[in-house]
């Protein structure tokens, strides 16, 4: 291969590796011939594509590559990847496996697989595929962008928060670690950090519905007029239920109606503003951001 065709992949792979996947496309277009055959050239290929939301287009690239030089893992990884993003679960542990037969022990494998089993509801069976990965490779982003996944899936917001914290160190740009730091943040109450982190993750992945909706919702919850709301953002509504009729009750009980009026007015009126008050914001927020 001469020079002028390594340096291109060379190029290719940097731009993929710091989040450029469009400039990762463009490298590759001047690719001919036998260098346009080359096992990188199908691997960044289907990344970029992968990283670009066209999953079906990276999986027919990965194919070609995997027919013309076997079950390189690399692809393996990035096709799984691509097939679980586009819900083609069985597809996609079929890839995993097939790279873990030649592998068991490969950090990106097993946390790959470990995300197929999330797909599909088997949260614990992930659990345990990312603590496989985490024995091979402790201080992986990957890794702690997984259990944050998990965590998440198994209810545990604290855990899911340490975990994203603990990817946005290895990372702070990640715009996955992002994602995940910002959904942690708003379930556990912290909105503003919520709405910059989703809000970054959003604009790094344009054409990801569910990031712009989440980010809606963040803003939404960040905004000034929902600040009044903030304990139900922190606590089990349950929770904030139970101790402001405890109040109410222990205030009549000590023989103070007025203040117990007070307190059960007061009471009343906060809850109708939170029937209220977050429907009317979104449709006139929504209106304000065109969407």
């Amino acid at each position: 291969m001469n020079e002028p065709t390594e340096a291109r992949l060379q190029m290719a792979g940097h731009w993929l590796q710091i989040g450029h996947p469009e400039r990762t496309l463009d490298e590759l277009q001047g690719l001919w011939g036998d260098s346009a055959l080359d096992y990188r050239a199908f691997l960044f290929r289907g990344a970029a594509l992968h990283a670009l939301d066209r999953h079906a287009e990276a999986i027919h690239v990965l194919r070609d590559g995997l027919s013309r030089h076997g079950p390189f893992l690399p692809l393996l990884q990035v096709l799984g990847s691509a097939l679980r993003a586009e819900g083609r679960l069985p597809e996609a542990e079929a890839a995993f496996l097939q790279g873990l037969s030649l592998d068991p022990n490969d950090p990106d494998l097993l946390i790959g697989y470990a995300m197929v089993c999330l797909s599909a509801g088997q949260a614990e069976k992930a659990s345990a595929l990312v603590e496989r990965a985490a024995s091979q490779a402790p201080e992986s982003l990957a890794v702690s962008a997984a259990r944050a996944q998990v965590a998440f899936a198994l209810g545990k917001d604290k855990d899911m928060h340490r975990h994203t914290q603990e990817a946005l160190s290895a990372d702070p740009e990640d715009p996955g670690a992002r994602a995940l730091h910002g959904t942690s943040s708003m379930l556990t109450g912290d909105s503003k950090s919520g709405y910059n982190s989703l809000a970054s993750a959003a604009a790094a992945h344009p054409g990801d519905p569910d990031l712009r909706a989440a980010a809606r919702e963040a803003r939404l919850a960040n905004h000034p007029l929902m600040r009044p709301l903030m304990p139900f953002q922190r606590f089990n509504p349950l929770v904030i239920w139970v101790c402001a009729v405890a109040v109410i009750y222990g205030l009549r009980a000590a023989g103070l109606l007025l203040f117990a009026g007070i307190a059960a007015g007061a009471w009343f009126a906060f809850c109708v503003y939170s029937w209220v008050a977050p429907p009317l914001l979104r449709r006139w927020l929504n209106r304000k951001w065109g969407s």
